[in-house]
């Protein structure tokens, strides 16, 4: 009010008022919203490359190294090994026995596979010294197994102990695993071509993992480089591979060869899972049943037409391709010394014996087949192994470099004979298998 004189002027006073504060939840934080600038996303970019980078370094190299080491390992184990050595497989099989109580010891490339399906698998830096000690025990004791299977599992398990000590997706880990198999693989064999579609195709069978195409192509041939020029590995050299003549019966006896490769696939198959399981259902302690797997091995290794199939067997690689090549039975024995070996626990791999057999056996029916012994010979080398992994397009290129690409289409051919006619589950029971891909009911 205003006074005036004798009077009084009412009137009605204006303030500016702020508009009431919103209530909000005492839990609710309200904060500025931040958008990326271009200097952030360049951090964030190089970040992530800086990641891809060091993990293709260091599986890589680590990958090139443990396979050099593994390989002469097995070279001075084959240069130095003596008869009394297989006395040693009943201790072998109850040292293997016991590191079962260590789950990182029980993983193999199957369960590389189950962890590209998604499944959780614990892997650790001490599985690839752990997988050489028992695969080198394997073998200093005679038993018939391979080398690939350690390799691969070693480079896998390298490379997701190295991309779990990163923050990056599990799409990003799934892409270097499969790029730590490719590169155990190339390094082993010396074939990084075959080794990158190994781990392409290894998880679905049909499919292949574009995504990971850089990455698994670049480790494979870096491996391989590592292996050759940091350590000096030699790798066996095998002959170029001439196509012979092309006609309708050559077709059809391509057709008969898979069919025939496929057939020693489901005898290895079945073979190696009855022995599994019986030696598995034994009414025995476990212990026992690990001194009677050595016992029962070392009873086979005292047949004298067993003796050449004791051990890895790579100085009859080249045994097949010889002109003066003379059939025996020598697959045969290698095959039920293989599946004893594998069937009753013995750490490694089986590509190496499977090499064998397919070889031997195919080239022992050049002259019922009027084909060249050492065609046959590649043919079985390169195609049974891989019909049984089912990854064909690795198939072909392993062909390719190890033999000459003149029977490039042959490799790839039988192969997918081998994939079908093999049965639904092929050497990794984790496989999945793509709803187009045709497939038996058994």
């Amino acid at each position: 009010m205003i006074k005036v004189g004798e009077g009084t002027i009412p009137f009605v006073e204006f303030r500016s008022r702020a508009p009431p504060a919103p209530k909000h939840n005492s839990s609710t934080k309200v904060g500025k919203i931040k958008f990326p600038t271009f200097e952030t996303k360049i951090l964030s970019i190089m970040r992530i490359w800086g990641i891809r980078f060091f993990l293709w370094a260091i599986i890589s190299f680590a990958s090139g190294s443990v396979a050099s080491l593994f390989l002469w390992g097995l070279q001075k184990i084959a240069e130095n090994r003596q008869a009394y050595f297989l006395l040693g497989l009943p201790l072998v099989g109850l040292l293997l026995h016991g590191s079962k109580k260590w789950k990182i010891t029980q993983a193999g490339t199957n369960d590389l596979i189950k962890q590209l399906n998604g499944e959780t698998i614990q892997t650790s830096f001490l599985q690839a010294p752990l997988t050489i000690l028992s695969t080198w025990l394997s073998h200093l004791a005679g038993a018939s197994v391979g080398r690939e299977g350690a390799a691969v599992f070693m480079g896998g398990s390298i490379a997701s102990a190295s991309a779990e000590r990163f923050d990056i997706s599990t799409d990003e880990k799934s892409i270097w695993l499969r790029a730590g198999m490719s590169a155990g693989f190339a390094a082993i064999f010396g074939t990084p071509l075959a080794g990158c579609f190994f781990g392409l195709e290894i998880k679905e069978v049909g499919k292949i993992h574009y995504q990971s195409i850089l990455a698994s192509l670049s480790t494979a041939f870096a491996a391989n480089l590592v292996s050759l020029h940091v350590y000096g590995t030699k790798h066996v050299l095998y002959p170029h591979i001439f196509l012979p003549s092309i006609s309708l019966a050559f077709w059809a006896k391509l057709v008969l060869i898979g069919l025939f490769l496929a057939l020693i696939a489901r005898i290895y198959s079945r073979l190696e899972s009855i022995i599994y399981f019986v030696s598995h259902k034994l009414p025995a302690q476990a212990y026992q049943k690990a001194i009677l797997a050595g016992l029962i091995l070392l009873a086979i290794f005292q047949i004298p037409f067993f003796q050449q199939s004791i051990g890895l067997g790579s100085e009859y690689l080249l045994r097949p391709f010889d002109e003066n090549f003379s059939a025996g039975f020598f697959a045969i024995h290698k095959l039920i010394a293989t599946c004893f070996s594998v069937g009753l626990g013995f750490k490694g791999g089986e590509a190496t014996p499977l090499f064998l057999i397919g070889s031997h056996a195919l080239a022992s029916f050049a002259d019922i087949l009027e084909l060249p012994g050492p065609f046959l010979a590649a043919l079985g080398f390169t195609c049974l192994y891989m019909g049984m992994t089912k990854t064909p397009i690795a198939s072909m290129c392993m062909g390719i470099e190890l033999f000459g690409v003149d029977t490039w289409f042959c490799y790839l051919i039988v192969t997918l004979i081998v994939m079908y006619f093999a049965g639904k589950k092929g050497l990794f029971k984790s496989q999945t298998c793509a709803k187009f891909v045709p497939s038996l009911p058994y």
